[in-house]
């Protein structure tokens, strides 16, 4: 009788032990698979969103001007030539039926008076470019933001460029009229990015009447070419379709680095996803190798009365329990190491000439979330799936197997 209690004592003890390494094993392997995920999230989403700023930067590809007007076009077209002459409505009116895919920023361009350099504190005698932009449309003046308010750039604000000085949330006042300072622009070396103010189309319109409430006195069209457009493809297309409009520019070297880094960067997003699909699959795997290990013991608890549905629960809520510590701490540990990683990648990036974004508090607490639910759902789906299978064999042959 002693014999057989010291064996069942050993037996347990061997049963809790294994247990226990088997626990820790997955706990571990979930913790790294989770603070790797999430790293991955947050640091490849900085990039991606990097990258993507890096190539709304390179400005527009082709510019609509007035078939009379004369360009003096820049190392990035970003901004249209002051006091170029008015699109005519019908331009206007054509530009509007292109395809959605196609990039319009409209823009107007005049030079300011005396008087808007002495209100920027500037030398008697300067000049101000002056410009209008749709904020909803535009796609070569915000995405040079170096910093700005926390709000969609609107009526009654404005943006300095790099070399106008002015704090953010400040009141300018000009021509009578109050703007609050939106935004500063970072250095580019293009005259108007350095030394311009940026208002709404309406608002320069105001400031400076255009004489014309229709178009607003628009005299630009900064063109981005879609993926599916070679530059002479849609040049072409422009001039069958603006009457007396001029189409130039035509920068294919830049539009041909922005079109394939933009593919680029979809194509690493797809690859993405297997990845993430064969780091779960081993989690699953692993799950179905516990579940296996435990066949003596299921079979044993099956034989003393255990039902089905009982050990289905005990398998699932082990598995569910683990999986969520584990994640759960994987996720922990990422976010200790997560501000020095940061701060490396940012470094790297600033040397290129490039910002990494920072996730906000919300969208760190959202994906730490996803990836912690995720790691836990998958966990317990393939548990509840081996004990599926274990649960219906025959006891006598769980208790007899090997393992």
């Amino acid at each position: 009788m002693n014999v057989a209690r010291v064996f069942f004592v050993r037996l347990v003890l061997r049963n809790i032990s294994r247990r226990l390494v088997r626990s820790m094993v997955l706990i571990t392997a979930v913790g790294l698979v989770a603070a790797m995920g999430f790293l991955s999230v947050l640091d490849l989403g900085g990039l991606q969103q990097s990258m993507e700023l890096g190539f709304e930067r390179l400005g527009a590809d082709l510019l609509v001007v007035d078939r009379t007007a004369k360009v003096n076009l820049t190392q990035a077209l970003l901004a249209v030539e002051p006091d170029t002459p008015a699109l005519p409505m019908e331009v206007l009116e054509a530009a509007a039926q292109l395809p959605p895919s196609i990039l319009l920023s409209t823009q107007r361009a005049v030079r300011g008076d005396a008087e808007f350099a002495t209100n920027m504190g500037l030398s008697h005698g300067a000049s101000i470019p002056l410009y209008g932009i749709d904020p909803e449309h535009d796609s070569t003046v915000q995405p040079w933001l170096n910093e700005q308010r926390g709000i969609d750039f609107q009526d009654g604000q404005v943006i300095l460029g790099h070399r106008l000085r002015g704090r953010l949330g400040d009141r300018l006042r000009l021509q009578g009229q109050t703007f609050q300072i939106y935004g500063h622009l970072a250095a580019s070396g293009v005259p108007s990015h350095e030394h311009g103010l940026f208002f709404t189309l309406r608002d320069l319109n105001n400031l400076v009447p255009s004489g014309d409430p229709d178009t607003l006195g628009i005299n630009g069209l900064l063109v981005q070419a879609p993926p599916e457009f070679t530059i002479e493809r849609l040049r072409f297309s422009l001039l069958a379709q603006l009457p007396d409009a001029s189409v130039t520019g035509g920068r294919t070297l830049l539009a041909m680095v922005r079109q394939g880094g933009q593919l680029s960067l979809k194509l690493v997003s797809a690859f993405s996803v297997p990845l993430l699909s064969s780091v779960l699959l081993l989690i699953s795997l692993y799950s179905f190798g516990i579940a296996a290990e435990r066949r003596q013991e299921l079979g044993l608890l099956l034989s003393l009365g255990a039902t089905p549905r009982q050990l289905m629960g005990l398998l699932t809520a082990e598995t569910s329990l683990l999986c969520a510590a584990g994640s759960g701490l994987g996720i922990g540990l990422a976010s200790l190491l997560r501000q020095p990683l940061e701060q490396l990648l940012a470094l790297r990036l600033l040397e290129a000439g490039l910002t990494l974004p920072h996730p906000s508090p919300a969208q760190l607490v959202r994906d730490g979330l996803v990836i912690w639910l995720l790691i836990t759902a998958v966990g317990t789906i393939a548990s509840a799936l081996s004990a599926l299978v274990l649960v219906g064999s025959d006891p006598l042959r769980l208790v007899q197997s090997d393992g």
